[in-house]
């Protein structure tokens, strides 16, 4: 979410209409459902005083296997595996940091009821001003949700996402200093490394110094409104870091549920032949849900491509096979789901929030100096 705009979507109406305690926190309120409150059922195979960062990690046939014969899509398969031990055990810890939290705050206020002292104590903690209220609405006055309805109206739709967005806020940032305070901590278990994945290149388009300390490789299907609305991002972090990253553009057309990617990834291909494949490619994702020969043909006009040239090269075999060939090294990587970007070979799925492209950007050009 960017510039204050909102969507109200199905996320956006639990939340107003429930007035309840914000989405994030169903997500503690699911660990603590699903163990008993005093104790946390482990499977006995499990072993915990093992460092995840120990290089063997098993035997078959006498051989033994280390993390360094891994390949690459073995090596994150793991790295997954291990983050979501972790990231439970974070997440059980936060829960009863924050239900001894609520505790102390029940007997403080003489509250009865665990539910609605929540609510209240993080309303209380995460107050939004009038001032804030009326920007937001005045932003965003162009939303259909909005349109036509009255000052108390308006109010009324937008408190309850400002709210929860503010306790949402908060809520991450109490936990954050804890745990940079050390009140929280995970013991159990070793947070995985990252793993970096060395990416092949070749001769896939891209843009930025061949030598930048940073290189973004990006896996991406033109007709994903995932990696669409992921572009704003990237461009983002290209303007802002400039000569400091390098920006690479893999196909990885999904060819089961988008039946344009492929022929949208070879307009883009064909357009790469004519030195005019950034320009391709921004026009592809802003017309993503309308892609087709016609949507094609009339990029490759308003672009300045020789149409001959272009529609010949559509048919070209090569550049299908060329596509090809890059799906199934997407593969073998291990990706299935796209947008998929390696930065500095670390994996980042998803469109992702800039503060996210900004951790690993910041620690990879920390390591640089």
């Amino acid at each position: 979410m960017s510039s204050g705009k909102f969507v109200i979507g199905g996320v956006f109406i639990i939340a107003a209409i429930a007035g309840s305690i914000p989405l994030f926190f169903h997500d503690y309120k699911r660990f603590s459902n699903n163990t008993s409150s005093s104790t946390i059922n482990i499977p006995k195979g499990l072993d915990f005083s093992q460092s995840s960062s120990l290089d063997t990690i098993g035997t078959y046939n006498n051989i033994t296997l280390k993390r360094s014969d891994l390949t690459s899509q073995e090596r994150q398969t793991l790295f997954e595996a291990e983050s979501q031990t972790f990231s439970a055990i974070e997440s059980i810890l936060a829960k009863r940091y924050f239900d001894n939290l609520i505790k102390d705050y029940m007997k403080k206020k003489n509250i009865a009821n665990v539910s609605s002292a929540e609510q209240l104590y993080l309303r209380e903690k995460s107050q939004i001003s009038k001032e804030l209220l009326k920007s937001f609405i005045a932003q965003n006055a162009d939303n259909p949700k909005l349109k036509g309805k009255s000052q108390a109206e308006q109010e009324a739709i937008v408190l309850p996402y400002l709210q929860n967005q503010a306790a949402s806020s908060y809520f991450r940032s109490l936990i954050a200093e804890a745990e940079a305070n050390g009140i929280i901590e995970v013991t159990g278990v070793s947070k995985p490394s990252t793993p970096k994945i060395k990416i092949d290149i070749g001769d896939a388009p891209s843009k930025g110094p061949a030598n930048a300390p940073i290189t973004i490789v990006e896996f991406a299907d033109f007709e994903c409104p995932f990696c669409a609305n992921a572009q704003p991002v990237v461009d983002e972090i290209l303007k802002e870091y400039k000569d400091k990253i390098r920006f690479v553009f893999k196909n990885y057309p999904l060819v089961q549920i988008h039946p344009e990617a492929t022929n949208a990834a070879i307009a883009g291909e064909c357009a790469n032949q004519q030195k005019k494949y950034w320009q391709m490619h921004d026009a592809l994702f802003a017309n993503h849900t309308r892609l087709g020969t016609q949507t094609y043909n009339k990029i490759a006009q308003n672009i300045g491509l020789n149409i001959s040239e272009f529609n010949k090269c559509r048919n070209d075999r090569s550049i299908k096979e060329k596509i090809t060939s890059e799906i199934e090294y997407g593969q073998s990587l291990g990706i299935n789901a796209t947008p998929a970007f390696y930065i500095n070979g670390v994996q980042l799925m998803g469109a992702q929030p800039k503060a996210e492209f900004e951790k690993i950007i910041k620690k990879e050009l920390a390591t640089k100096n």
